[in-house]
């Protein structure tokens, strides 16, 4: 008697955790955290280097005279070493936004230091650009990490490209849950890149292209793979406009849409035919 109580024991706890570890992997596959959290990470890092693409434009930088103040100098102190006029590479660019949070012109509030290592002129062919952070947060959340751009020149259709490498990326949120990252992609330039003057800054938008792979907050691995052009632009801080699949481990694939244009938060994300809203702030 005693034997088959404990039989029927084991098979009633046996067949609650099966039931238990169900719903969690039901519940996980409904689960958007690994798409906002990729999509952070992405916004994080378009938003690093668009922050030093305007500081290379506000000092000649760029390409020559074009010195402009860039949309986010009023909370930065950048440094040149070695200092302008001196014409001579690598350059050492140094973005200090302080450290207690600043407004800035895009209603930002960041605070710590971008730093970038330039070989030559951000438009000149071969131009290698290593950029990392130190204690810098926006909004509050901590981005750090390395991201190496490299200008390839015209591709087959005249505009310039870059190879882009993000490594050791880390997002850390206010409530303490971390999002690690890395990726390679490829940055077309698109939009703006014949037009000069203030215009010529402002308008400016790229496409990207390529892979990338991370452990979400919830420290589940995932993959990603970029299915359609992400359009981002100077004049905005997230991503417009794209289409990524993503591949958590042993759940159903996400495919995640940023949308068609508009320059919002707001994203979707498909999952096993169910669609979920949700936003990259």
């Amino acid at each position: 008697m005693m034997k088959k109580i404990n039989f029927i024991l084991i098979v009633v706890l046996t067949f609650g955790m099966l039931s238990l570890n169900s719903c969690k992997k039901r519940k996980a596959n409904r689960s958007t955290i690994t798409s906002q959290d990729n999509a952070a990470a992405e916004a994080a890092f378009n938003d690093v280097f668009k922050i030093t693409e305007d500081a290379l434009k506000d000092n000649d930088l760029e390409k020559s005279n074009v010195s402009l103040r860039s949309i986010g100098a009023n909370c930065a102190t950048v440094t040149i070493n070695p200092p302008l006029p001196d014409t001579t590479f690598p350059k050492t660019v140094t973005i200090d936004f302080g450290t207690t949070n600043c407004i800035d012109s895009y209603g930002v509030n960041r605070r710590g230091v971008i730093t970038a290592v330039i070989t030559g002129k951000y438009r000149t062919v071969g131009t290698q650009i290593s950029i990392t952070t130190q204690d810098y947060y926006v909004n509050d959340i901590k981005v750090e990490g390395t991201k190496e751009v490299t200008n390839l020149g015209p591709n087959s259709n005249g505009n310039t490209e870059f190879s882009v490498e993000i490594s050791n990326a880390k997002i850390t949120y206010t409530s303490g849950d971390e999002v690690t990252y890395q990726s390679s992609r490829i940055r077309e330039w698109v939009v703006g890149e014949s037009t000069q003057g203030l215009f010529g800054v402002l308008d400016d938008e790229y496409d990207i292209t390529g892979t990338a792979s991370g452990i979400d907050r919830n420290g589940l691995a995932y993959t990603m793979l970029v299915t359609s052009p992400l359009r981002v632009a100077v004049l905005c801080r997230w991503i417009k406009k794209g289409t990524v699949e993503i591949q958590p481990d042993g759940l159903y694939l996400r495919t995640v849409d940023f949308g068609t244009g508009d320059c919002d938060a707001a994203a979707t994300v498909e999952i096993n035919n169910n669609v979920y809203n949700f936003n990259m702030n």
